[in-house]
């Protein structure tokens, strides 16, 4: 089969398996629908299909029996697709399951006259697991049990009266319901793994959204609190400048969407260097590395990022005609990092070097990266720098501070890796804090 041809067969079946469905339905609702769809089909066919085997036998009242299935099991699901309402529409067809099994096996004279046909009555409380509430799979499952008792008791009656088929034909049917069933519950347990599964990724996903991996493998395995000390990290903050401005001359619409845009490139950028997304405020977004996995290059490759996302914003700018600014603010120490709250929970950081971290970024420069001279003395030979002097940072006093220009492998960079002699660039630049 071409790959077009496998395309439009697997259209086709998404198809009928969405016939009852809604888009208002949730996950769990569209599951059950799809799965009642499979069985609803699959019994009215089955059914037919039993009847015809049945007939050709000899036993046409055994034949009735299938076929009532089909009659029944047809009428509820035109009902189910005229109505795209499930409700208790599956409670006469696993019914059905549990009652014609037994009557049909019955009229065939017992257990070994009838190839134990009986045993088709598990697909009631199999069924029931995948359709119906949870507390109801023991009433059908009690019923299938209550199937077997009713037949091992009226047994020895039914072999006596009803002539048998021959045994060729009781041997192969016996080959078929032991297949038969075996196959159901076989699907039906692929079934739950696959679903299981897909429900496990989603959550994990979601899960990843909000926590670091690490984080989030400790939070499953039931530990609590937690909290961890890192001796060396880096912390950056980006915020963009004159966004209150901004988005009182723009509809929400059009600032979410230019900020989702941009962020989405932050992201991209965050996953390339291996760093955490600690949070995003509004227009401002947070970014740190070496927790919770501590990591020897946390300057370097929060710096690199640092420059990666002044050419990403300026290549927005250029692409869609747009004039945004962002603020940049590095800082690197100690600090202590877990997980705030027990409900809506986020992994986060606090300490000296994270509120300095964001004081680079409020006290700095449209356009520019500002870090502290701890992060330039650990980078000062890898990156050039410009040292901006001594400014006023709130709760510190008089800070100096550097702005980060470039790598050093793509400037020409003095000695001392500072661009900008210390008083030329004081004065230039200590006016304009924010």
């Amino acid at each position: 089969m071409s790959g077009v041809a496998r395309a439009k067969a697997a259209s086709a079946l998404r198809g009928i398996l969405a016939i009852g469905c809604q888009p208002i339905d949730s996950d769990q609702e569209r599951v059950a629908k799809e799965v009642f769809v499979v069985i609803g089909l699959g019994a009215a066919l089955a059914g037919l299909a039993w009847a015809v085997m049945y007939a050709a036998l000899g036993k046409p009242l055994s034949g009735s029996i299938p076929l009532v299935v089909s009659i029944v099991v047809g009428a509820v699901f035109l009902r189910f697709v005229s109505t795209k309402r499930l409700g208790r529409l599956p409670v006469p067809v696993l019914g059905l399951m549990i009652v014609l099994p037994m009557l049909l096996q019955l009229s065939l004279g017992g257990f070994v006259h009838g190839s134990a046909v009986v045993v088709w009555a598990f697909a009631a409380p199999l069924g029931a697991l995948l359709l119906r509430p949870a507390r109801e799979t023991t009433i059908w499952l009690a019923a299938f049990f209550a199937d077997l008792l009713i037949a091992a008791l009226l047994d020895g009656t039914v072999a006596q009266q009803v002539r048998p088929l021959p045994a060729a034909a009781i041997n192969a049917l016996f080959a078929l319901n032991i297949a038969g069933i075996g196959t159901l519950t076989f699907v039906g347990l692929i079934y739950f793994r696959s679903q299981r599964d897909v429900a496990e990724q989603r959550s994990q996903a979601l899960l990843l959204n909000v926590l670091p991996e690490p984080i989030a493998a400790r939070l499953k395995r039931g530990e609590e609190p937690i909290a961890d000390h890192h001796d060396e990290i880096s912390v950056l903050f980006a915020d963009l400048a004159g966004f209150t401005i901004r988005s009182a001359h723009e509809t929400p619409a059009a600032t979410v969407a230019v900020l989702n845009e941009v962020f989405s490139v932050f992201d991209r950028l965050v996953r390339r260097y291996g760093l955490e997304k600690i949070r995003t405020i509004g227009d401002s977004y947070m970014v740190a590395a070496g927790a919770p996995i501590a990591r020897p290059d946390h300057v370097h490759a929060i710096c690199d990022m640092a420059l990666d996302l002044q050419q990403e914003v300026a290549r927005l700018n250029q692409a869609n005609g747009w004039d945004l600014s962002f603020r940049v603010g590095i800082n690197c120490g100690p600090a202590v990092a877990g997980i705030v709250g027990r409900e809506k929970f986020h992994y986060d950081l606090w300490g000296d070097t994270v509120n300095i971290a964001s004081r680079m970024e409020s006290h700095g420069v449209p356009d520019r990266i500002q870090v502290t001279e701890a992060v330039y003395e650990r980078m000062k030979n890898d990156f050039v720098f410009e040292c901006r002097g001594p400014i006023e940072v709130k709760g510190k006093g008089p800070t100096v501070t550097y702005l980060l220009l470039g790598r050093a492998s793509e400037h020409a960079m003095p000695a001392d890796g500072v661009a900008v002699s210390e008083s030329r660039s004081s004065s230039r630049l200590s006016g304009q804090a924010t």
